[in-house]
């Protein structure tokens, strides 16, 4: 095999190998309720692609969807490296990259910026590559009924070593894997690492006074209650639920006003947080970055080019209240 097909391999090898680790490792992957579960994510690739009723199908069993996806990487990847059954390991491959460009980065553009369009191509090019050289391959032996036998016997045991360094090796990633967390209740106030961009609480100095009126003043505005201004600094965000929705984010804005959206990202499905050192939601899946100063628009770079849904707060001048109106 040439050295441009064995670099090639090796890519894509290690890649797989580590993305199925990637997904074991993460604790709150097959737990529903944490920012990157992959039931989430699921739904999340069903909005506006052409898989998207294989999608919907898929996240009716996501754990079972997750761990199968997770096992299948590692075995690819590990086929791939060992040179087991490459041509099947690549098609393998091949197909899971165009189902999650047909989903995951379906809404990245330029497409140039997803990485699933040039992975799908990578891997067409070793199944050719690889074909060529097997086809050149000169014939050595007649091949026997006994040989064809010894060889499908190989070729089951081969395969029977791959799904078995796969078992042990997201058993475990997984056996390392800490608890999950969960999104309920969280307070988005975060730092910049991205566990603490995920939702994690902050301790927050004295809030500045609120230009709201007194507390016995009757409330204006019909609605669900969020918050109050008086309790939500400037540059401060916090989590909750808005009906038809879903998770969703308050964030107080540098001019003291208030906004609001969803939480689900529009690339992949995660649960975004809040980056109190950079005022961005950000997504602790694949690194999406929003501004809710400029109705939630993705930052340059993300891979997404669709924004968080704004969902309507109006802020109780009698109370100083922030408001779902009803």
């Amino acid at each position: 095999m040439p050295w441009s097909l064995r670099i090639l391999r090796a890519f894509l090898g290690v890649t797989f190998v580590y993305a199925g680790l990637q997904k074991f490792l993460d604790p709150g992957f097959l737990h529903a309720g944490s920012p990157t579960y992959i039931g989430t994510q699921l739904q999340g690739f069903a909005t506006g692609t052409p898989v998207a009723p294989l999608m919907r199908l898929l996240s009716q069993m996501p754990v079972v969807v997750g761990v199968g996806v997770a096992l299948t990487e590692l075995a690819v990847g590990i086929a791939v490296l060992a040179g087991i059954g490459l041509i099947t390991a690549s098609v393998i491959g091949l197909a899971i990259n165009l189902i999650l460009w047909l989903s995951a980065t379906w809404h990245v553009h330029p497409y140039f910026l997803g990485s699933d369009s040039i992975y799908a191509v990578a891997w067409l090019a070793l199944i050719v590559g690889t074909w060529n050289v097997v086809a050149t391959r000169p014939t050595t032996h007649v091949a026997t009924a006994r040989g064809a036998e010894d060889a499908s016997r190989r070729a089951v045991l081969r395969g029977g070593l791959v799904a078995g360094m796969a078992l042990a090796l997201g058993g475990v990633a997984n056996a390392l894997a800490g608890p999950a967390t969960t999104n309920s209740g969280l307070d988005l106030g975060g730092g910049g690492s991205p566990e603490r961009a995920q939702g994690s609480t902050r301790t927050s100095s004295p809030p500045p006074s609120s230009p709201s009126a007194s507390p016995s003043a009757a409330p204006e505005v019909p609605g669900q209650r969020i918050a109050n201004l008086s309790k939500l600094p400037i540059g401060q965000a916090l989590g909750f639920s808005a009906p038809g929705v879903g998770p969703a984010a308050l964030v107080r804005l540098a001019n003291g006003s208030v906004v609001a959206y969803s939480r689900v990202c529009t690339h992949a499905g995660c649960l975004v947080g809040y980056d109190t050192s950079a005022r961005l939601l950000v997504c602790p899946c694949h690194g999406a970055e929003f501004d809710p100063a400029r109705q939630a628009a993705p930052i340059p770079g993300s891979p997404t080019s669709t924004p968080l849904e704004l969902i309507h707060v109006v802020v109780d001048k009698a109370t100083g209240d922030v408001i779902l109106p009803s």
